[in-house]
């Protein structure tokens, strides 16, 4: 589009001399294109056919020359507006000599412009850099006849018989096939792991390179590219640009996935013959994990990878991101607005409609993969740097083309209407934020169990063997009963030894008037036999923990089935749980944004995850006030499916109110976010208590808060909590 006062100058500025016009493929209506490439910069512009015709007569110098001759000699309906907005094109990409004055100054302010502090080159360009690293096309030309054996039916055919085969080799023993992957998870399979990702991306980016050049096309650099700080290899293939038929784009496009899959046949069949170990694993690795990493990520045409090039060039729509994008906000416009403005350009119904749907659903794609991205340098970099940059993340790429598009709809407001498809836009936003700013979040949901009251676990105090014991299965008891008998070895020879030891003490005490040198030691012999003395005491209080009393009336339960006397017991090994069903109580987990929200006798309804079971109504008895160093609950954890996310920490660093058998089997479960424990109870003192832990969610009524308070609080929160305020 010309730019709104431009006018043409009244003689057309001369073009550069190292410009190479050709032909381009033809658009998806089957209209031609042409393309022009920029030899000194390696870039290639392409335009339709009023641009080729404009080109044409470009050396008549002046713009109603050029404009009549237009008329005259061709079908084509241009005026000065079009001349103007391909004026426009050529100078700012760069395409005109510029010898006069003003385009001299026009050149020297565009590249002020362009100049970017280090600070503002970083913010732009840390999402995607590229650095260059070979200049390989001397090297494929001269490999290239070697390359074009590969390229032969024959090799295919190969491949395919050798594919066939491995598969079969490895379905024959399947079991060992999935389990490969193990042998990674050492110092030498980690090196393994990563010398097989780095040679296969580099046959990927050689396929592109060789089938580039197998075209006749230069590939002038292969590099480095920093994605989001992430490396990946990168092949300039930019002079396809040159080629007319379609089919020869395709293939250098999707020439990376192929070699992949080839590699990926073969080291299939290659798997069966080697034996266990690294070798093995990166077979396994590219016959898996590899190819299909590629086609997930490559073959998506939502992000400027190979997919989007090779629906580009299937489409036979050239610039497919920019001129999709522009047909989307056209329809948006007409859609919300009711705006009656022509299309951007004219396609097919049928390209039209594939068009709108590749555009609406790049946008959610991409706002979806930049709010990740924003939590990945969240979490990425170190506190305040870290919501810097999401912020930037979120403003620059998310906030920024919504409040880019907003401005077009200002700038159209003299055009804009009454009209039902305005309405309905108006009475949706205004739905919208009256959903934001009323308070109608009224309820918590918390993840919580119900369980009987009264609930404990018997663990041996230390290793042990079981010499009595009088537990049964399902048997009544009452607090203090006796359950197990053990006897700990260790445990008897220690305090048989402490005891020696105070006999001799208290008889070097009592011959101490018969020795003057005793006498002289008798403050550290007493001081040493209450040493010991408290030494015996502790070892027959543990001693006493040997025997494993009822701590509760109630119900034993959950006992192991190869309990019996002489067994040899670990710490972290239960012996049953006793349960008193009289009452039933309910312990959840409350988030923090939600802790002020919630006070004790709060009600609520808890819902079983067991459909079978019935709801019922409880009330919040208490709220600590902080937060859970340690998950006790886990069922409700997210490593065994629950919803609350936790990472496991080592064994010995394990806080003393988790239980032995996490903390020497998995380690304390962590909660990774702060969360607060609620307890509540049956509205219902008569509620019957569950034989076993039953998990579910408790719905709790709240202090009513908006969708915006809610999300400040949080964006509040998180400031605070990391800027170490």
């Amino acid at each position: 589009m010309a730019m709104i006062g431009a006018q043409l100058p009244p003689f057309l500025p001369p073009l550069r001399d190292d410009l190479r016009l050709l032909e381009g493929p033809r658009e998806a209506d089957g209209s031609p294109t042409w393309t022009v490439q920029d030899l000194v910069r390696h870039r290639f512009y392409r335009f339709g056919r009023a641009g080729f015709e404009f080109l044409s007569r470009w050396n008549l110098a002046t713009p109603q020359a050029v404009l009549a001759a237009v008329a005259a000699e061709t079908t084509l309906e241009t005026g000065e507006e079009d001349l103007l907005s391909f004026l426009g094109f050529l100078r700012n990409n760069g395409l005109l000599r510029g010898d006069d004055r003003q385009a001299i100054q026009g050149y020297v302010e565009q590249a002020r412009r362009a100049k970017l502090s280090w600070p503002k080159w970083l913010l732009h360009h840390y999402l995607f850099v590229r650095i260059p690293l070979v200049r390989p096309d001397r090297f494929l030309t001269a490999t290239l006849p070697a390359a074009r054996l590969l390229l032969r039916p024959a090799f295919l055919y190969l491949v395919l018989a050798l594919g066939a085969t491995g598969l079969v080799l490895a379905l024959r023993q399947w079991d060992a096939f999935l389990h490969t992957f193990q042998h990674f998870f050492s110092l030498e399979g980690a090196v393994a792991f990563a010398v097989t990702m780095t040679a296969v991306k580099i046959v990927h980016e050689l396929g592109h390179a060789y089938t580039a050049r197998h075209f006749g096309c230069r590939v002038p650099t292969m590099g480095i590219a920093l994605l989001v700080l992430w490396p990946v290899l990168y092949t300039d293939v930019s002079d396809a640009w040159r080629l007319v038929p379609r089919r020869q784009r395709l293939l250098i496009g999707a020439a990376g996935v192929l070699a992949e899959l080839a590699l990926a046949l073969i080291a299939t069949f290659v798997w069966s013959f080697l034996s266990d170990g690294p070798a093995r694993s990166a077979a396994f690795l590219v016959a898996t994990t590899t190819w299909i990493a590629t086609l997930a990520i490559n073959f998506s045409p939502f992000m400027r990878f190979d997919g989007y090039y090779l629906l580009s060039d299937w489409l036979g729509v050239s610039n497919l991101g920019d001129r999709s994008f522009a047909l989307g906000r056209w329809r948006l416009r007409q859609a919300a607005l009711g705006l009656d403005e022509a299309p951007p350009e004219v396609f097919p119904s049928h390209t039209r409609r594939i068009l709108l749907i590749y555009a609406w659903t790049t946008w959610l794609y991409r706002a979806v993969v930049f709010f990740g991205i924003a939590l990945l340098v969240y979490h990425f970099f170190i506190k305040l740097v870290g919501i810097f940059l999401m912020a930037v993340e979120i403003v620059w790429f998310l906030a920024r083309p919504v409040l880019s598009e907003a401005g077009e709809w200002w700038q159209r407001r003299h055009l804009i209407r009454l009209n039902r498809n305005l309405l309905a836009t108006l009475a949706l936003l205004t739905v919208g934020a009256v959903a934001l700013v009323t308070p109608w979040q009224g309820r918590v949901a918390l993840p919580a169990v119900m369980r009987a009251a009264g609930y404990a676990t018997l663990f041996p105090p230390l290793p042990a063997r079981i010499i009595e014991m009088t537990a049964a299965p399902d048997k009544i008891v009452v607090a203090g009963e006796s359950l197990y008998r053990l006897e700990a070895p260790e445990l008897d020879y220690g305090l048989r030894a402490v005891r020696l030891r105070i006999a001799v003490t208290d008889l070097r005490l009592q011959r101490a008037t018969g020795s003057a040198e005793v006498l002289e030691s008798l403050s550290s012999l007493q001081q040493q036999l209450a040493t010991l003395i408290s030494t015996e005491a502790g070892l027959i209080a543990r001693q006493e923990r040997l025997v494993l009393r009822a701590p509760l009336d109630g119900v034993l339960t959950d006992l192991p089935p190869d309990l019996r006397p002489g067994l040899w017991l670990k710490p972290d090994q239960p012996l049953g749980r006793v349960v008193n069903r009289e009452r039933t109580t309910v312990r959840g987990y409350l988030a923090a944004a939600d802790l002020e929200r919630i006070r004790p006798g709060a009600r609520g309804r808890f819902i079983p995850e067991d459909p079978a079971r019935p709801g019922f109504e409880v009330k919040v008895i208490a709220v600590e006030q902080v937060n859970a160093a340690v998950l006790d609950l886990p069922m409700l954890a997210s490593t065994q499916g629950g919803p609350i996310a936790v990472q496991p920490a080592p064994a010995q660093s394990t806080p003393a109110q988790s239980t032995p058998a996490q903390s020497t089997q998995q380690g304390a479960l962590i909660p990774t976010s702060a969360v607060y424990r609620v307890t509540l109870a049956p509205a219902d003192p008569q509620q019957p208590a569950p034989e076993q832990i039953i998990p579910g969610t408790a719905l709790i009524e709240a202090e009513t808060i908006s969708p915006l308070a809610r999300l400040w609080r949080f964006a509040a929160s998180v400031f605070i909590r990391e800027s170490g305020w």
